[in-house]
Order: C-alpha cells, then sequence, then structure tokens
C-alpha cells in the first residue's frame, strides 16, 4: 500500500527542513482533523492515518480482482496494510453504490454488472443443456435472493439467455425447445387414454412439469387437438376424461335411467363419474328428480309410490313402501322419499311413519287402539274391587283444594268477627292449658258452581300436596302381545312400533275409565271414608291431650328421673301418635297402609322414602324426635308435621282437662280395684296418689315407681306413706325371692325350704296389707293439698 502525497510531504518536511519531532507531527495532525482542513482515518494500531479515497480506491481494486462480487466483511482481509475499522469500509462501500449505478450491495455483497452478466451466460448454458431451471436452485447455487435474481435474470431474456419465463410458475425459466418437446409428449400419450385417467397420477410417472402440464393440456384441448375434457380443475383430482368414454358414459347412463327411474351414486362413482350429483343435474336439466342421499328417483316412482300410500291411508291399512322400490336402495333413502311423498299428500290424509319405511293409516292406529276398550273396563273394575285405598281422583284432589281456597280466602273474616265478640262481651271464652289443642281435619266441601279461574287454582294447590295419580294399564310387551293375535299378517317391527305409540294414550284413556268406574261408586264409599276421617280426629285428639297432660306431670320430676318418664312417653303415647300421622299420610299417598299400632321404626322409614320431597323433612324431624329426650322438641315437629297433613289445631280449655283427668283416674281406679298383683297394686297405687296430690297424670314405667314414692314424702300423710313404703319393701322381697327361685329351680334342699318359708311369710303378708294400699285410693284421707 502507498502513502498519500499529502502524507510523504509532511514527513519530508517534519525531517529534512523543520526537524519537528513526533510529538509536534502528531499536534500538528490532530489539530488540522479538529478543524476539519485535514479528513483522515486512524489506524487501528495507531500509527498511520489513511484518507477515504484511498480506501475506495482499494475497494474497487479487490471487486475488480474477485470477478465482480466480493463481500464487504471479507475486505478488511485483503486490505491489511489499510488497517482501518470496519465500520469505515462499509461507510465507504455505501458512497461507492450510490455514486455507481453498475455497483449493488446485496446482502454485504457488492455486485457489478459485469458479474450480472457472467452469471447469466452460465445459467443460459445449464438452460441450453437442461431446457429448464428454477429460481429457487439457482438462489442456492450463487447464494443470492430469490427478488434480486428473478429481476437480474428477467432483464437479459432474449439477450444474454435465450428462453422464456413461466408466467403461471414466475419461479421456472425453460427454453422454446423444452415447451416443444413437452407438448409432443403431452399430446402423444393423452391422445393414447381411453378412459376417465387421474392428471396426478402421469404427472408422478412420467415426469411432466405440474404447471406447465396443465397449461399446454388446456391449449390442446381448447384448440380441439384433444378430444377430451378436464374436470375437477388443476387439483390431485383432476381428472382427464376422453370424449369417447364419455359418449360411451352418457350412453349407459341414458340407458339405465330411462329402463329404471333411478340412478345410484355409486354406480356413476365405478364408470369414473366424480360428482355424480353436479353430472345428472347438467346432464338432465329439464326433467323433475328427487335427490336422495345415495341416489335420485325420477318423477314416475315418487308418482307410484305417492298413489300407493294414498290408498293405503284412504283405505285404513298399512303400507311398506320398501316392497314397491328397487332394492338397491338404502333405508335411509326410502325413508327420505316416504316423507317427501307424505308432506305432498293432502291435509285430508292423515297418516304416520313407522320404521321408516311403513306408512300407516290414522284409521288402522284407531281400530288397534279399539282392540283394548273391553280390557280397560275390566281392568277398572278389577282395580276397585281389590285396591280401594288406592282410588283418590283428580275430582277429590280439586274439591280439597277449593276448601283450602275457601278457608284461606275466609279466615282474615273470621278473626276479625271473633276479634269483634271477644271486644263485646268484654272476655276472652277458654282456659287454661295453653298448650293443650284440638285437632280438626278439614272437611269436603259441596260441590258448586266454579268458574275457570276457581278451578285452575285448585288444581294448583291440589298440585303441591298431592301427587298426581298414574294407573298403569298394560306394559308395551303386553300390548305386543294383544296387537299380534289381532293382526298376524304384519310386520315384528311394525307391530313394536305400533305398541310403543298406543302405549301413552293407552294408559291416558285408562285413567279416565278407571276415574268414570270410580265416580260411579264414589257414593257407596263416600260415607265409609268419612266415618274413617272422623275417627281418626278423635283418636288424634285423645292421643294428643293425653300427651300435654303427662308433660305436666313429669314436670314435677327433675335430672335423671324426669328424663326416664320423658323417654318413656315417647317410646308409646308419642310413637303411638307418630305411626298414627305417618299412617294417615301413606294412605293419603294411595301406599298400602296397616294398623298404624303395629308401624315399626324401620315401617316409618319405608313411608318416607316413598313421600313427596316437601312432606319428607317434617315427618324425618319428627320421627327422629322420638329417640330423643325431650317432649317439648317432639311437640314442636308434631305441630310441623300436622300442617302437611292439612289439619288445624286450636286450643284446650280447663273443662275439658277436668275431664280427661277424672276418667284418667277412674280408669286406674277401676284396674287397681280387679289387679290382686302386689307390684301392679304398688305401681297403680303410687301413681293415683301422685295424681291426688298434684292434680296431674302421670304415665310411668314400673322402674320408676320408687321415684315416684321418694316424690310422696311430705305430700301425703305420715302413716299412709309408711305404709306404702313397707309394701315396698315386701314386694321388692318377693321379686327377688322369685328371681333366685328361677335361677335355683325346684330342689328340696334346705335352703330353698327355707326360702319358699320365706317367700310364703312375706305373700301372707302382702295379702294382709293390700287391702289397706288399695284404701289408700279408693277410700282417700286427707292430704296436704285438696283435690279440685
Amino acid at each position: 500500500m502507498t502513502r498519500s502525497s499529502e502524507t510523504i510531504w509532511m514527513i519530508w518536511w517534519s525531517e529534512k527542513v523543520c526537524s519537528l519531532s513526533e510529538r509536534n507531527c502528531i499536534e500538528i495532525v490532530t489539530k488540522l482533523i479538529a478543524e476539519k482542513q485535514l479528513e483522515v482515518v486512524h489506524t487501528l494500531d495507531g500509527k498511520e492515518y489513511v484518507t477515504p479515497a484511498q480506501i475506495s480506491k482499494e475497494i474497487r481494486d479487490e471487486l475488480h480482482v474477485s470477478g465482480g462480487k466480493w463481500g464487504i466483511f471479507l475486505l478488511p482481509l485483503g486490505l491489511k496494510v489499510i488497517n482501518v475499522d470496519l465500520l469505515h469500509i462499509e461507510n465507504r462501500a455505501n458512497d461507492i453504490v450510490k455514486s455507481e449505478k453498475g455497483i449493488q450491495l446485496v446482502l454485504g455483497q457488492l455486485i457489478n454488472e459485469s458479474y450480472l452478466d457472467q452469471l447469466a451466460e452460465e445459467i443460459n448454458d445449464k438452460l441450453q443443456e437442461t431446457g429448464q431451471v428454477t429460481i429457487s436452485e439457482l438462489c442456492k447455487a450463487y447464494d443470492l435472493p430469490g427478488d434480486f435474481l428473478l429481476q437480474a435474470l428477467s432483464r437479459r431474456l432474449g439477450k444474454i439467455i435465450h428462453g422464456q419465463l413461466d408466467q403461471e410458475n414466475r419461479g421456472v425459466i425453460f427454453t422454446e425447445a423444452f415447451v416443444s418437446r413437452h407438448r409432443a409428449r403431452i399430446r402423444g400419450l393423452f391422445t393414447a387414454i381411453t378412459r376417465p385417467t387421474p392428471v396426478s397420477s402421469l404427472i408422478t410417472r412420467y415426469g411432466f412439469q405440474e404447471h406447465l402440464l396443465y397449461s399446454l393440456l388446456e391449449e390442446l384441448v381448447n384448440a380441439g387437438r384433444l378430444k377430451g375434457t378436464v374436470v375437477g380443475g388443476r387439483q390431485d383430482k383432476a381428472v382427464f376424461v376422453p370424449d369417447i368414454y364419455s359418449r360411451t358414459q352418457n350412453k349407459w347412463v341414458d340407458s339405465f335411467f330411462k329402463q329404471n327411474g333411478y340412478l345410484e351414486f355409486d354406480a356413476l362413482y365405478r364408470l369414473g363419474i366424480p360428482d355424480p350429483a353436479g353430472y345428472i343435474k347438467k346432464r338432465y336439466k329439464s326433467a323433475q328428480l328427487l335427490f336422495l342421499r345415495a341416489a335420485c328417483v325420477g318423477q314416475e316412482i315418487v308418482d307410484q309410490v305417492e298413489a300407493s300410500v294414498e290408498e293405503a291411508i284412504s283405505s285404513g291399512s298399512w303400507i311398506d313402501v320398501a316392497t314397491l322400490l328397487p332394492s338397491s336402495l338404502s333405508v335411509e333413502d326410502v325413508g327420505i322419499l316416504l316423507q317427501q311423498v307424505m308432506r305432498s299428500l293432502n291435509k285430508s290424509s292423515s297418516g304416520l311413519v313407522f320404521s321408516d319405511t311403513i306408512a300407516v293409516s290414522e284409521k288402522f292406529l284407531s281400530s288397534c287402539a279399539d282392540l283394548f276398550s273391553d280390557l280397560m273396563q275390566q281392568k277398572a273394575e278389577k282395580e276397585i274391587k281389590n285396591n280401594p285405598v288406592n282410588l283418590i281422583t283428580e275430582e277429590d284432589l280439586k274439591q280439597v283444594s277449593c276448601l283450602e281456597n275457601s278457608y284461606a280466602n275466609k279466615k282474615d273474616k273470621k278473626d276479625e268477627r271473633r276479634k269483634k265478640a271477644a271486644e263485646g262481651s268484654g272476655s276472652v271464652r277458654g282456659g287454661g292449658g295453653g298448650n293443650a289443642r284440638e285437632i280438626k281435619i278439614k272437611k269436603t266441601k259441596k260441590k258448586g258452581r266454579k268458574d275457570a279461574d276457581s278451578d285452575e287454582e285448585s288444581q294448583g294447590t291440589a298440585t303441591g300436596r298431592h301427587k298426581k295419580l298414574e294407573f298403569s294399564f298394560m306394559s308395551q310387551e303386553e300390548i305386543e302381545d294383544v296387537l299380534k293375535t289381532r293382526m298376524q299378517d304384519c310386520p315384528e317391527e311394525l307391530i313394536t312400533e305400533i305398541a310403543e305409540h298406543l302405549k301413552r294414550p293407552l294408559t291416558k284413556t285408562y285413567q279416565e275409565v278407571v276415574r268414570s268406574v270410580f265416580t260411579s261408586s264414589t257414593s257407596s264409599s263416600g260415607g265409609n271414608r268419612r266415618q274413617a276421617m272422623k275417627d281418626l280426629q278423635e283418636e288424634f285428639s285423645n292421643l294428643y291431650n293425653n300427651i300435654r297432660l303427662f308433660e305436666k306431670g313429669t314436670k314435677h320430676f327433675t335430672d335423671d328421673t324426669q328424663t326416664n318418664l320423658a323417654k318413656h312417653l315417647l317410646k308409646t303415647l308419642c310413637t303411638d301418635i307418630t305411626n298414627l300421622v305417618f299412617n294417615f299420610l301413606a294412605s293419603e299417598s294411595m301406599m298400602t297402609t296397616e294398623n298404624y299400632s303395629a308401624i315399626t321404626s324401620e315401617g316409618r322409614i319405608k313411608i318416607l322414602g316413598k313421600l313427596p320431597e316437601d312432606t319428607k323433612g317434617p315427618l324425618t324431624k319428627l320421627h327422629t324426635s322420638l329417640n330423643g329426650k325431650s317432649i317439648e322438641d317432639f311437640l314442636s315437629c308434631l305441630d310441623s308435621a300436622v300442617d302437611i297433613c292439612g289439619v288445624m289445631v286450636k286450643k284446650g280449655d280447663k273443662k275439658k282437662e277436668r275431664q280427661v283427668l277424672f276418667q284418667h283416674r277412674q280408669a286406674l281406679i277401676e284396674q287397681l280395684k280387679v289387679t290382686e298383683d302386689p307390684a301392679l297394686v304398688l305401681h297403680l297405687t303410687s301413681v293415683l296418689l301422685f295424681q291426688f296430690s298434684t292434680h296431674c297424670m302421670l304415665h310411668a314405667p314400673g322402674r320408676s315407681v320408687p321415684q315416684i314414692i321418694n316424690f310422696l314424702s311430705g305430700k301425703i300423710p305420715e302413716d299412709q306413706y309408711s305404709l306404702i313404703v313397707k309394701y315396698q319393701g315386701l314386694v321388692v322381697k318377693q321379686l327377688t325371692s322369685q328371681t333366685k327361685k328361677t335361677e335355683h329351680g325346684d330342689s328340696d334342699t334346705k335352703d330353698n325350704m327355707e326360702e319358699e318359708e320365706g317367700a310364703e311369710s312375706i305373700r301372707k303378708e302382702l295379702q294382709e296389707i293390700t287391702t289397706s294400699i288399695k284404701d289408700l285410693v279408693l277410700r282417700p284421707r286427707k292430704f296436704s293439698g285438696t283435690e279440685e
């Protein structure tokens, strides 16, 4: 590399004339660069300066030496003498590209026109040899972008490159000889084809250029040089169909359709027609055709089916359309044809389609339903005779709901009248016993005139309280058996579908028959039902009042004794009234019922499982409360259950309570008079003494007698208390001796004989005192409190 004249002059001047030091020279050059009087580039080693013109000269020299193409990043390797930063080289290269039109910068490479001309000559030699070249191959070979290469070669087509660019695929350059050679091959190959052939298979087999083949094939077909057509477009489905085959194909299709009146799509596929539906529409534009899923049929077949179906419907019979049509048609296509025919028939011709291919008239279905009329009447009469408890009709539910509506509408007026009466008299009727109630079950109203609104309201209320009843008539299998005996000529699948179709209407009709029969028998059974409701009300009221009064007695005790008495009451009377409620609801829900006293815990759970959801919740709580320890909790749950049952509860009065107390006391006294069992005498006497002293009834088990006697201490005279305590001790001794005797059995040992003598002595003593114990109640003396 040579130095510039300015640099040489500067160094010579400093050495020969002025004899400047190196530092002075650096300062002078730096000063000139700062004042922009000198433009130089500092080398990487810091020892030399190079002018931009020298860098540009070196770049041009390297581009010329390399043949017109050189990478910028490779220039520093050749310009080792310059030894400047790459940034300065890039800047000078960009300046060269801007100033000289014949040089271009492509992907970091400087390329001039001479290189492109040389490249075009090389590509032309290859093109003449192979007949075609692709831009993608040239990009890989010369490491140049496709757009740049395509633009550069396009300017040299017809000059340096003797070929032409494919207009369909601009990434291919070919010669006229190559096109002529392909045209001749295509013409010969497709002239020899006599049947439909996929074009893609020919491209793969003979190595044709795809876009060129389609262009030349279209050109030859349009010019009439090839007799045939290309269907399917320029895709993988493209098929060349020669005219000789099309003529034969059309002749076969026309002949088959004329003889049979239909065309199968699969048959046309086998003939080489890729789009059968489109082919048929194009071939028979004016014909009336019905297109199905896998075939199309002519109007003659449609008219034949329509006439047969209309005749079957008008005559009240049925017809299987599949027997009138060609067997090659699928069941699905036959079903579509039948549905089309059914839609086109007049509205007066009513019929249904079964098994997809069978048309059945409404008259025939009605005749099938008439077969069951006598069976319905017989079964309904038998149902009423065998299961009268299940016969609650919608009319009953409407009557109940009407009563409820009437009660709701008049409730406010009744309350207002009661309030006015109470204010007028100045006192409120009724006695104590705030928790005592009277249960009253709603009675059925007499029928009267009802408008539409009241009917709807009553029906809605009834639906909320009772499930709509459905009486089963026959299963589908039983219906099929009846139909088979009367219609032996019908196919089995038709009988099955008719049975399925008739099951719901027959069941609905059967409901009406049952209700009609039941209505005729209502007059005879109505009185019995009202008497049963009256008995239920009386029994419920007695149990409820007794529980409330017995509860008062338990409150005189505390701690464990009160708990034991409450549990005993829950297991006895509370269980009875619970079973009464469950039995009532079971009968209202049309379940098989039994005597309520025989219902067990498992029986209540079974009834709960069959009750409606809105009823199940309160009844479940009532059932669970029987295992608790509180009478109050039980009565609270009972109140909710009573509301579910639809009964009304009213407060009792003192007069009725006194009657119940008197009747209970008299019943115990009568039992005491006739009993001679010392344990029972002690039990009855202690309970009666408790009632005399507290004026409260007590329902207690035998194990609670000692606690009752302890309670009587201080409540009765001392002599009476001492007598009953003595009697208690004798009863305990007698029971103990009996237990020992049972354990040891009958033997003649000395100890046993002594025990027998002692037991005999106790028995005699008990007999002597028993009369005095009974007299404590039968001839009562004065107690600490007086009985009302």
